[in-house]
């Protein structure tokens, strides 16, 4: 078997040809090659191939179609889990989180896309004003957050509610606290509500 052409014989044999001066079976001659051979590189300098893998080239190209499957791997089960979450939400609160996500300089068209929206439905829904519900949702959720910051944490949905009620005068059912807070990510801290209780109303006696 003829040992390979070296990589500089084949760049200076297209460079050649490519300028031609002379044709390509004189140029064949001329660097002892085949005008086969010649003819090979030529198509595969057009077609961007170049010259033939090196064993770490095919090393690196083996770990990129590795890495590729990966990914292709796990963008199935993320879209899979996305699928699944948006049946649960709304419209709204689909484009409500598209607002968010374009705030943090993600792109429009990207979020519509892996959320399942049209980009035009987010616009126009954008144009809009929102609904009373969605703000007096905000405008509970803050209130439940800085009831929550003031008990430490510890207040859970009853006492969050119980707080709303008469402290604040709200009025607002029970599981619609549950779900804010939920929403919000807070939860009461484990233990017995009457604790506290008592140890709140024993930091508000203090001087």
């Amino acid at each position: 078997m003829p040992p390979p052409h070296s990589p500089d014989l084949r760049r200076r044999a297209v460079e050649l040809a490519r300028r031609g001066d002379t044709s390509l079976l004189r140029l064949a001659k001329d660097l002892r090659i085949s005008r086969s051979c010649l003819h090979t590189w030529l198509k595969q300098d057009a077609a961007g191939t170049g010259d033939p893998p090196t064993g770490e080239t095919k090393e690196k190209l083996a770990e990129l179609r590795r890495r590729n499957k990966r990914l292709e791997t796990e963008n199935d089960v993320l879209r899979r889990v996305v699928e699944l979450t948006l049946r649960r939400r709304s419209t709204q609160m689909i484009y409500s989180l598209i607002r968010e996500l374009a705030a943090g300089r993600v792109p429009v068209a990207v979020a519509c896309r892996l959320l399942q929206v049209s980009t035009s439905g987010y616009y126009d829904w954008l144009g809009r004003p929102e609904p009373p519900r969605v703000l007096r949702d905000r405008e509970l959720t803050k209130m439940i957050q800085r009831i929550h910051a003031d008990s430490d944490g510890r207040y859970g949905s009853p006492r969050v509610h119980a707080e709303l009620r008469s402290d604040l005068g709200e009025v607002v059912s029970r599981k619609r606290v549950e779900r804010l807070m939920r929403e919000a990510g807070l939860q009461g801290a484990h233990g017995s509500p009457s604790s506290a209780v008592r140890d709140r109303d024993a930091a508000r006696s203090l001087p």
